[in-house]
């Protein structure tokens, strides 16, 4: 199981698209996006188009956590979906807290 080349998600179900792995939700932008490219007959690479837009979207850079337990981060995946955010947001918000803590 990888990650979304552009919203950075766990892939449950992807789509491949000339190279690049996307959640189906992402898959929707990304042909959109291939499909404008094509219309103005700009060079299209999906895999490309796809890191640019995550990097857009989660511009602070790009962390990797390892040994998460995996009971943890299926609680926080789920209590996130319900939430109606993402995994990005919800550690976003756990450092905000956690720095508002310290002062």
């Amino acid at each position: 199981m990888g990650l979304c080349d552009m919203c950075g998600k766990q892939l449950k179900c992807s789509v491949r698209i000339d190279g690049a792995f996307v959640c189906r939700r992402c898959a929707v932008d990304l042909r959109i996006e291939i499909d404008r490219l094509h219309t103005e007959g700009k060079p299209v690479d999906a895999l490309k188009i796809a890191r640019e837009i995550f990097h857009k979207i989660y511009s602070g850079g790009d962390f990797l956590i390892r040994d998460v337990p995996e009971e943890l981060m299926n609680k926080a995946l789920r209590r996130a979906d319900v939430d109606g955010d993402s995994l990005r947001d919800l550690m976003v918000r756990a450092l905000r807290e956690y720095v508002e803590q310290s002062n």
